[in-house]
């Protein structure tokens, strides 16, 4: 797509560093360097939907140990992994989901075809070549999680469930922050805060097989197509490999968001795009696969990546904050209940068998 005239081809991917806010949640006011890190990071998130975050409290040496214990879990041989099989349908979204079982897709792929369609089938033509394991809160009443056995990788649970807290303080830093650099206060701010739910975000393990250059020329593959997270935010730490692309809702172009130590990448979902009446548009992203001429013949090398997904109690109804409704701006949403706007979504991702 061309890009519009007076812009620039390509826009960087903002860095922002939080580390004033580390340990500093209690404060009253915010101080300087606090209100300085939080326009900013308002600010780039606006402008593109997405944004690097360094000095967060999560060490680049915490970040390897995790992607290490996600290549020793996809390691195991395939029985050992289903011991904990992800169940037939999207919900509960719990434990081990073996390559292609999941398909990710966009509400413009379902759209596309036609009313007769059999949509899940026509959505399949096209595997996603990954596989997935699903961790969420030890507390949650609705979706419990799915555990290996303790001799099959032993640690492993504890090792998760202790990530799955830090990655959800992490979470309402940067929520806070959001609401520091919008000005909210009183009861605006805590709207803001009910976007997040300590029992009801997801952990998730991703690993990208290799793929030979001989499949690459002979199968129809994804990696993960684009699409946009129906959450509230999303955090993702990935490994050396990169090859995350999130589209420049401007330009519309694809960046590839490169791997930097010590940073995760921060991408805006549907449940603040509906709270903030797209002042925060949700960012369309993908791992692509590149044309097979392209692609040396030792073909694509592995990739292995963790996203923290953000997310609002199931139940809990999201609405438009009236801060960002105005004469001008209209709101362009009706409230919704974050588990029917969820179910509607994701209704295609797994086949009942």
């Amino acid at each position: 797509m061309a890009t519009p005239a007076g812009l620039e081809q390509v826009r960087d991917i903002a860095v922002i560093d939080l580390s004033p806010f580390v340990n500093n949640l209690s404060r009253p006011d915010p101080d300087l360097r606090q209100l300085q890190a939080a326009c900013a990071l308002v600010e780039a998130l606006h402008s593109h939907g997405f944004v690097q975050i360094t000095g967060h409290g999560v060490s680049q040496q915490e970040i390897e140990e995790a992607l290490a214990w996600t290549k020793t879990l996809f390691d195991l041989p395939h029985a050992e992994k289903m011991k904990a099989p992800h169940p037939p349908g999207p919900i509960p979204h719990r434990g081990y989901s073996s390559i292609g079982r999941e398909k990710v897709y966009s509400q413009a792929d379902v759209k596309s075809y036609d009313d007769g369609a059999d949509i899940g089938q026509s959505l399949r033509k096209i595997s996603d070549f990954k596989e997935s394991y699903e961790i969420g809160s030890e507390l949650d009443p609705v979706q419990q999680n799915i555990w290996l056995p303790d001799d099959v990788l032993p640690n492993f649970r504890p090792y998760m469930t202790a990530l799955y807290e830090k990655l959800c303080n992490v979470s309402r830093m940067v929520l806070h922050a959001i609401g520091v650099g919008l000005g909210l206060e009183g009861p605006a701010y805590t709207s803001l805060m009910e976007l997040l739910s300590d029992r009801h975000c997801q952990l998730r393990l991703l690993h990208y097989p290799t793929i030979s250059k001989e499949k690459l020329q002979n199968e129809l593959l994804a990696r993960l197509p684009a699409h946009q997270d129906w959450g509230t935010f999303t955090m993702l730490f990935q490994d050396k490999q990169g090859g995350l692309e999130l589209k420049d809702p401007v330009t519309q172009t694809f960046l590839r968001a490169k791997p930097r130590d010590g940073a995760f990448i921060l991408n805006v979902g549907d449940m603040l795009q509906r709270f903030s009446n797209d002042y925060f548009i949700s960012a369309v992203h993908t791992v692509s696969v590149p044309d097979p001429e392209t692609v040396s013949p030792d073909g694509i090398p592995p990739r292995y990546s963790i996203p923290f997904f953000i997310c609002p109690d199931f139940s809990y109804t999201v609405s438009t904050l009236p801060k960002f409704v105005t004469e001008e701006r209209p709101a362009k949403y009706a409230p919704v209940r974050f588990d029917q706007y969820g179910a509607a979504i994701s209704r295609y991702e797994y086949q009942d068998e």
